[in-house]
């Protein structure tokens, strides 16, 4: 018994030992968040642009990335409007004489790339230069590349050109196995978010939409890297489908690089560019240390707000990486009550999600717009709820190369019973007072008549989806089924079919929301707004399984976001489900 109290006592001590050990680390942490200050840099310096990771719309910070490693400050993933801050910035530092452009495996979206690449051509024109160089570059990363002065390879490196396609998953037959029947309820011939859980192929109508989809956007990448790299167009495209630029060598040799050079070779390049003498060190410096050099605008009560709303659009309040309907919407309306708030810019990449928390912002955003500018840009995709929440803007703006439409509705039920009774041996039985007093469980069919309701209420939805699109875009109703349907297109042919209005990025959509609200000074107020460090540590708490799970699948977390979302998905939904890899 002594032993036993003694092995408790000695539990408790350790438990209390460890939670006043993890008080005072966290607060050593919060405590070095809390102070960085403003870098300092120092006389031809390059800025270092490492982009390989999941670039947020706005700066997220993780407090406990680096427990690990006993690096106790905060993790920062630098968001796309502060990278474009950065860049602008060091285009008119005099102590920046050019960017570094470190290359790799960059698979953020083409429309992100694109509002990137715009800057670093911004910033050449200041009579800067950018260096690219990489060893193993993916096409993305290399079509970001495309935009520097100059691209080395390391000799025994490769380039990704392979152009552009999708495969997509298909589980109607692993459903079948398990005995599992999915129940869908949908309006759009072109709705092909359910198709991976009812067909073990693509649709006619699907394949006929992305093809389309994929032409055009391969188009617009062949012409800027043929243009950026004074290539011909035929020959890059013989080039991308030939699979020629198979070694360093063959890449020099089709000029889509300039040296192949080792990491040393490019740093001596750019010292001679700088005139340094390649004996002493190159000055980089890192771009989430130089994004502490960039100051806050200057203080004035006229506004414009910015708000990003990134993710998939769920109900209630929502996660940080999810747009919560019930979150946003006292965001709108917060805002349009704001009296300093002269017009706001809603930034939206999402590919949708429930359609009664799109149609719970959508009211907002009206109300918003009664009193105020709201003009709309889209990051890589705002399509189906996305659009929802966008179509009413005063004027949509998006990259050639963004991802929108996809107008279509949907409902899926799965019905598991065959999977319970015959291959795990579970059975149920009900008791109820009322006809369908057991509806919507998993655990048995819908009958003829709640199938019937589950249809009238996605058709009425997608009804009213058309009809607040006919109303916010000043089209007939006809004209809208036209292009919907649940059909995807690029931002290049949305100007065409007028679900946009002009091609650009969030600069060019908020000097449009200025001069609409006719202001010349002001700030920006970004929102949702930063949280508290408590705050970001609850967060980084969360996102601890999601991310191991996202490490350890690798490519195959693609199909587990996909069977997760179905099992999260409740009510009717506006959305794309599987993602286009653009």
């Amino acid at each position: 018994m002594l032993q036993f109290i003694k092995y408790v006592f000695a539990t408790i001590t350790g438990l209390f030992l460890f939670c006043v050990i993890g008080i005072f680390l966290l607060a050593g942490i919060a405590a070095v968040a809390g102070k960085e200050k403003p870098a300092k840099v120092k006389a031809n310096s390059v800025l270092k642009l490492d982009l390989n990771y999941d670039i947020p719309e706005q700066t997220t910070e993780d407090p406990l990335a680096g427990l690990s490693s006993g690096d106790f400050k905060m993790k920062k993933a630098v968001g796309l409007t502060q990278i474009r801050e950065c860049i602008k910035k060091a285009g008119e530092d005099e102590n920046i004489k050019g960017i570094y452009l470190q290359l790799g495996m960059n698979e953020n979206g083409y429309a992100t790339i694109e509002a990137i690449r715009d800057a670093l051509k911004e910033f050449r024109k200041k009579g800067k230069f950018v260096y690219a160089y990489g060893e193993i570059v993916s096409q993305k990363s290399y079509y970001l590349a495309a935009a520097a002065d100059k691209i080395f390879l390391n000799p025994n490196g490769f380039v990704e050109l392979k152009g552009f396609g999708r495969e997509i998953s298909y589980f109607k037959n692993m459903f079948q196995k398990l005995g599992v029947e999915v129940q869908d309820f949908h309006c759009g011939a072109y709705k092909s978010a359910i198709e991976p859980f009812l067909r073990s192929d693509m649709s006619a109508a699907n394949r006929e939409q992305l093809t389309y989809l994929y032409a055009d956007v391969y188009r617009y990448f062949l012409n800027n890297i043929a243009s950026d790299r004074n290539i011909d167009t035929a020959q890059l495209d013989k080039i991308v489908n030939g699979l020629l630029a198979e070694t360093p060598e063959a890449s020099k040799e089709f000029g889509l690089v300039d040296e192949t050079y080792y990491y040393d070779q490019v740093v001596d390049e750019m010292k001679t560019k700088i005139g340094v003498d390649k004996k002493k060190d190159l000055e980089a410096i890192e771009l989430a240390k130089y994004a502490t050099t960039v100051k806050a605008p200057v203080e004035t009560t006229t506004k414009i707000a910015v708000v990003y709303a990134q993710g998939n659009i769920v109900d209630g309040e929502g996660k940080d990486d999810e747009i919560g309907g019930e979150t946003y919407a006292k965001i709108f309306s917060k805002l349009r009550k704001d009296e300093n708030i002269k017009a706001i810019v809603l930034r939206i990449n999402s590919g949708g999600g429930s359609a009664l928390a799109s149609d719970v912002m959508w009211r907002e955003l009206v109300l918003a717009k009664k009193e105020k500018p709201l003009v709309i840009s889209f990051g890589d995709v705002a399509a189906s709820g996305g659009y929802y929440i966008a179509c009413m803007g005063d004027r949509i703006f998006a990259q050639p190369n963004s991802i929108t439409g996809s107008i279509g509705v949907f409902g899926l039920l799965p019905n598991a019973q065959k999977m319970f009774n015959e291959k795990l041996g579970i059975t149920f039985d009900r008791v109820k007072v009322t006809k369908h007093g057991v509806l919507g469980g998993i655990t048995s069919p819908l009958d003829a008549e709640e199938s019937a309701i589950a249809q009238r209420h996605v058709e009425k939805t997608y009804k009213e989806f058309k009809s607040r699109v006919a109303e916010g875009r000043g089209k007939e109703v006809d004209y809208i089924e036209s292009i919907a349907q649940g059909r995807v297109w690029t931002g290049n042919q949305a100007l065409e079919n007028g679900l946009i209005d002009e091609l650009g990025g969030l600069d060019e959509a908020i000097a449009y929301a200025a001069k609409k609200a006719n202001v010349k000074e002001y700030r920006l107020k970004s929102y949702p707004e930063e949280k508290s460090f408590s705050e970001k540590l609850a967060e980084s708490f969360g996102n601890t399984r999601a991310n191991w799970v996202k490490e350890e699948l690798g490519e195959q977390y693609e199909i587990y976001k996909t069977i997760d979302m179905l099992r999260k998905s409740k009510g009717v939904q506006m959305r794309m489900i599987y993602d286009l890899g653009l």
